[in-house]
């Protein structure tokens, strides 16, 4: 114990320990959103990539030091025949690992692969088709990049089991993308993570960073098997895992419970799942409808624009530009100097000659709000449905307390999806109460009055505002009102100028 600790110690003070996660269940569908769910699977783990350098035997297991430990930017490469090499030593329950000339992974037949095989054939027929359906559009760029940063191209279809390649799949654990990252890990290999943006949903992008992420599992454990474990559990249980039963070899690992059943499963869900798509036919998935890469030109912009505008520029329509930029969560491209669009292949050109005649202020725009008196930020940013922090960092206010009335700030608000102050005044017209029930409003206030029960905490929340901005507006200390009291429930209206 005093020796992992240590290991932890070190990578903690290196500033590596990060995380990656899976969901509950195959391809991150535990939380009920997408996929389905495997039998017995434990939780979502958050991973812990390190690097470093461990052989490859039978079953003794070398100790780890400090010195073993190497940073991420100091990844030696590793050439096929030498993955083929140490591929060759690691032996399973009842047969050799191999390379064979189908795969470049690891392939081994046991009684856990076929329980896969069986189950995705079977038992979940149906969805893994889809899976393998959807799988043709991501499959050859992933491939690309993988066999580019000198990893086998099969292990592509870890994206299979952890997302089907779904894009916008998202685990319990908040795990996200066709490779479920949590945000922790996505961040620590360069993947933009905000409320603009989720680059997580980036196919390519997202498998860059899995093949980095990766290649330095494989750096550590010197086995593929080992590496897609850790990539489930995280180095450092596998590493525990590997010092307490003295092996090194994965299936051995496999045979205890120091590993959830996810992480012990995880190996021969990845053999099961890339022995069916390479030869769908030979396990009952005929006549598949695979779909298309969809055709796309880039186009680099200097400023924002609201991706409706984007659409008419490149005469299609907006689902379509969202399909085509996953890793876009607004309606619009985020705030940066340079953002890369992905629009329909054929239309960079007409796309670039309208954008040069458009006036900048009609490419995005924001409202303009004007500070009331009693109004406060926290309010505004609920409204209209921005957070609090973004508000806040796009008007460069450091401190609440300096807005005025009169003041100015902007907020995002897409012209063709409204959710703004006009929405939210509607909603108050919706408990427009006759007087003898309760309230009544004006221009600026509900006035309500308090009836038997009631509490500042019920009142706010009847109307969607907070117990602080009622105390204000109404003068109020405490929080004790009476039966027969009218409080003034205050109302945001916007001003535009």
């Amino acid at each position: 114990m005093r020796k992992i600790s240590y290991i932890v110690l070190i990578f903690v003070s290196g500033g590596l320990i990060h995380g990656c996660a899976t969901s509950n269940s195959v391809g991150g569908a535990g939380n009920g959103k997408t996929g389905f769910n495997t039998p017995g699977n434990g939780a979502a783990v958050h991973a812990t990539a390190m690097n470093g350098k461990q052989s490859q035997g039978e079953s003794k297991c070398l100790p780890v030091t400090g010195t073993d430990v190497t940073s991420a930017s100091s990844m030696t490469s590793t050439s096929e025949q030498d993955i083929s090499d140490i591929m060759e030593q690691s032996t399973a329950p009842e047969s050799l690992e191999r390379i064979t000339a189908e795969t470049d992974i690891p392939m081994v037949m046991n009684e856990k692969v076929q329980y896969f095989i069986d189950y995705f054939s079977k038992t979940q027929h149906d969805i893994f088709a889809k899976w393998l359906e959807r799988s043709e559009q991501y499959i050859p760029k992933m491939k690309k990049i993988l066999r580019d940063n000198g990893l086998p191209e099969d292990l592509v279809y870890m994206a299979l089991i952890e997302s089907g390649f779904n894009t916008h799949a998202m685990s319990r654990r908040r795990a996200c993308g066709p490779w479920q990252f949590i945000r922790s890990t996505a961040r620590l290999y360069n993947l933009k993570v905000d409320w603009w943006i989720d680059e997580r949903r980036n196919p390519e992008k997202s498998t860059l960073a899995a093949a980095r992420y990766l290649k330095n599992l494989y750096d550590t454990f010197g086995s593929w098997y080992l590496a897609e474990a850790a990539y489930n559990a995280g180095p450092i249980k596998i590493m525990r895992a590997m010092q307490r039963h003295k092996t090194d070899n994965f299936w051995n690992l496999a045979d205890h419970k120091s590993l959830k059943k996810e992480t012990r499963d995880y190996v021969p869900k990845l053999i099961a799942a890339a022995m069916i798509a390479k030869n769908p036919s030979a396990y009952g998935f005929t006549d598949l409808d695979y779909e298309k890469p969809m055709e796309k030109d880039t186009v680099t912009l200097a400023h924002q624009i609201d991706l409706h505008v984007a659409a008419k520029l490149a005469d299609t329509s907006y689902e379509t530009i969202k399909e085509l930029n996953p890793e876009l969560l607004r309606w619009a491209t985020p705030p940066v100097q340079s953002y890369t669009l992905n629009i329909p292949s054929g239309a960079k050109e007409q796309f670039l000659a309208g954008l040069e005649n458009l006036p900048r202020s009609e490419l995005f725009s924001y409202k303009r709000y004007l500070i009331r008196q009693g109004d406060s930020l926290y309010v505004i940013a609920r409204a209209y449905g921005v957070p609090l922090q973004e508000l806040r960092s796009m008007n460069h206010i450091r401190n609440v307390k300096e807005l005025r009335p009169g003041h100015a700030i902007i907020i995002p608000v897409s012209p063709y999806a409204h959710r703004e102050a006009v929405a939210y005044k509607e909603r108050v017209k919706t408990i427009n109460y006759d007087p003898d029930q309760g309230a009544k409003t004006n221009s600026r206030y509900i006035y309500y009055r308090v009836k038997q029960g009631d509490t500042l905490w019920d009142i706010a929340h009847k109307f969607d505002v907070t117990v602080s901005r009622i105390k204000y507006s109404n003068g109020l200390r405490g929080r004790l009102i009476k039966p027969n009291m009218v409080l003034k429930i205050p109302k945001i209206i916007a001003r535009e100028d």
